[in-house]
């Protein structure tokens, strides 16, 4: 009888969540703080981002405005200035970034958004990218924010700029090596 209850609750989670539609977009950040939240249990970050390139009719604003909710201060989108989001809607409609998915962009290029997914195993599917440097002094910093923890800054870089697609040249710049058109990164996750 519990298993039976057990495989029904998971069923039951599983349907709610893959019925929610999400909504996904290229967006530079302006802002991102922490905001009192309205549950003890999550922290809840205003976030402001600028829509650069939008992959849902539904985002139809230059600007978007939304919440994010996290068990723990692990918002490491915010270090990226330019990411996917991927959003879906509370039940009043607004926009809300659960679980904190992104996926990092870092790069436009002939009026197309490139970034890479940390998690990919095979780059074959990646472009070489040749002689294109990033300073990342800023997003470092924005990286001891989010880890509050004392950690090295070789670990940080390789945390965010991992060594498969980054190349590093000093202690705040790094060469891209390979990087994905956003198109083909999109995950509907």
């Amino acid at each position: 009888m519990k298993k039976t209850c057990t495989i029904l609750l998971i069923l039951l989670i599983h349907l709610t969540y893959s019925q929610t539609k999400i909504y996904a977009f290229v967006g530079k950040k302006i802002s991102v703080e922490r905001v009192k939240s309205e549950n003890n249990f999550y922290l809840k970050y205003k976030n402001v981002y600028k829509v650069e390139q939008s992959f849902d009719e539904e985002i139809k604003s230059d600007t978007l405005v939304f919440n994010s909710y996290t068990h723990m201060n692990q918002i490491q989108y915010s270090v990226y200035d330019y990411a996917i989001i991927y959003l879906v809607k509370n039940e009043k409609g607004e926009f809300i970034h659960r679980r904190t998915y992104y996926t990092p962009i870092i790069l436009n290029k002939d009026g197309k958004w490139y970034g890479f997914d940390k998690l990919d195993d095979n780059i074959y599917d990646y472009e070489i990218i040749h002689d294109e440097h990033l300073n990342i002094r800023k997003n470092l910093a924005v990286g001891k924010t989010v880890f509050q923890e004392k950690i090295k800054k070789k670990w940080l870089l390789n945390a965010f700029f991992p060594e498969k697609f980054f190349l590093k040249i000093n202690r705040s710049k790094v060469e891209i090596k390979y990087l994905k058109i956003a198109e083909k990164l999109l995950k509907f996750k």
